[in-house]
């Protein structure tokens, strides 16, 4: 142990609301005692089982290494079910400090929940035990439908197969969920992924039925056993679920479960879904009949394996930062995606971007990868498609278009040009933001010509990433060049010549690249939500110790 048990018994001494400590048992390892807590408010003190870990005060795997316990307070929330109050406390390495730090966290806890009895109306979804089906965990991601599901519906859930993992000592396999399939109507309710996960076949099938209410115990524990649902489902339900393990127990794979989705309403009405796991080879019911012979569907006794499922609509999936929605909804199209378009794709993405349309007709190669976003298990591919794949396993919300056609080059032909004017600028105008990443001068002067509703985003980087230039629409190449040409210091004598004079490009590391994009889309992002998007430059001082922004 951190401390003694002297100054265990020392600091709760001075803890005025803490009393008549007894039972102690102090080990190495672990600390036991019984303590009473009475204060203003109590009706009568309230005795806790303490458990001290060996790591006090430091925490454990995020976790506080003091447990204060009473099962009797298992109707209040934030208590586990072994009767473990949940809470987490600040950091602090000085023993005597952490330890009234941790009781006053306790005597809030019991002020708010028990003196006062407030409700949280965040804590919204059960405590449940998730468990291994014969070795191997399970995970199902959904999201909200548009459709609404009545109380007793079912039907089969249509699952996509995703990558299996490792998951801590074990395996996990995930799924995803297309779509849920009433059985009385066929109507289809399909989860808001984007085309790419809905198109795809679909690898297994499971089970739904639709209950209404949280099948809870205290308004927080999950139901842990069969038996227990039997008074919430239907014996058509049961039947269903019954001659639907019977038809298909000759040619399932005993190795897998049936996965059986249970839809409830949580408190803020939202649906989610706990996905039970039967063993095809155990039998959940138990045979009876009614006084005519006819079957009756009984639950068994029996304990449940829950998988692991997780509501994963777009609001939760980027709850926790996206760009602005003026940005996300947008129609964008990124021009050009090497070291700066592949960039500029991946953050896009991942801050919650739904549709990108990709051009560029390089090849990337194995030399591309150190400072782009590509990978080295696709040795050589096409830039647009590699990425594309990369974006997708990034995100499921995304619809990308991807294309490696030269008709960024047919539009430097003056004939082609005149031939496809009406057309280019139709295409183009269906973009809101076009981001030019090309580093092609030729193709800036000429987007800068056409007349088109999309606003252009040039973004270009000097030699030795000492410079990012975003130029914005209208007069984008003549703002570009001007900084390139007359302000900015840009060596293009040192330029990196790997296989010849034919391909040299600017000296900079992924890290300058990316330090560059990241703060030049933060502004954009900025711009974009104020509705002034004007052009930029962003510069580093001559030691790399900061960014500053000069706005245009």
């Amino acid at each position: 142990m951190r401390f003694s048990e002297e100054e265990l018994l020392d600091t709760i001494s001075f803890i005025s609301y803490a009393s008549n400590l007894r039972d102690l048992n102090f080990d190495k390892n672990i600390v036991n005692f019984n303590i009473d807590l009475d204060f203003e408010g109590l009706t009568e003190a309230i005795t806790f089982d303490v458990t001290i870990n060996s790591q006090y005060p430091f925490k454990f795997s995020g976790s506080e290494t003091i447990i204060f316990r009473n099962i009797n307070l298992i109707e209040y929330s934030h208590v586990m079910s072994d009767g473990s109050v949940c809470f987490h406390n600040q950091h602090c390495i000085d023993f005597r400090q952490k330890l009234i730090q941790d009781f006053n966290a306790i005597k809030s806890w019991i002020t708010k929940y028990i003196v006062k009895e407030e409700k949280d109306s965040h804590y919204e979804h059960l405590i449940v035990n998730n468990g291994p089906f014969k070795g191997s965990h399970y995970s199902y991601q959904f999201t909200d439908v548009k459709e609404s599901f009545k109380k007793g519906e079912f039907g089969t859930v249509s699952l996509k197969s995703l990558i299996d993992s490792p998951y801590y000592q074990s395996r996990i396999s995930n799924y995803l969920v297309q779509s849920f399939i009433d059985h009385s109507s066929f109507t289809v309710k399909n989860c808001d992924w984007n085309s790419h996960y809905m198109s795809a076949n679909q690898s297994e099938q499971g089970l739904y039925i639709f209950i209404e209410d949280a099948p809870a115990v205290n308004q927080r524990f999950s139901f842990d056993n069969w038996k227990s649902f039997e008074s919430l489902v239907s014996q058509d339900f049961l039947q269903y679920l019954s001659r639907y393990v019977i038809s298909v127990r000759s040619k399932y794979n005993p190795k897998l479960p049936i996965s059986l989705f249970i839809g409830f309403h949580t408190k803020d009405r939202n649906i989610h879904w706990q996905v039970a796991l039967i063993n095809i080879d155990e039998n959940i019911f138990e045979g009876s009949t009614d006084i005519n012979g006819r079957p009756i569907y009984k639950l068994r006794n029996k304990s449940i394996t829950w998988a692991i499922t997780n509501n994963s609509s777009y609001s939760y999936f980027f709850g926790r930062g996206s760009f602005n929605e003026r940005l996300t909804n947008s129609k964008i199209l990124i021009i050009g995606v090497g070291a700066v378009g592949s960039n500029v794709a991946k953050t896009l993405t991942r801050c919650g971007c739904r549709d990108i349309s990709l051009v560029d007709y390089d090849i990337k190669k194995p030399e591309n990868i150190c400072r782009s976003e590509y990978e080295f298990i696709y040795a050589y591919a096409n830039k647009v498609d590699e990425l594309r794949t990369l974006l997708y396993n990034i995100s499921p919300f995304i619809d990308i278009k991807a294309g490696n056609s030269l008709f960024t080059e047919h539009l430097k032909s003056e004939s082609y040009a005149e031939v496809f004017a009406d057309n280019i600028r139709a295409e183009l105008s269906d973009y809101d933001y076009i981001f030019d990443c090309s580093t092609d001068d030729d193709l800036m002067h000429t987007l800068d010509k056409i007349d088109i509703t999309a606003t252009i985003i040039n973004l270009s980087i000097t030699n030795y990433a000492q410079s990012l230039v975003c130029g914005v629409s209208p007069h984008t190449y003549k703002f570009v060049r001007h900084q390139f040409d007359n302000i900015l210091e840009n060596d293009v004598e040192d330029l990196y010549n790997p296989l010849g004079c034919w391909s040299p490009t600017f000296k900079a590391s992924y890290n300058d690249i990316s330090t560059l994009i990241h703060f030049a889309l933060k502004h954009i992002n900025i711009m974009v939500s104020n509705k002034q998007l004007n052009s930029f430059v962003i510069n580093q001082d001559n030691n790399y110790e900061s960014l500053k922004v000069s706005k245009f």
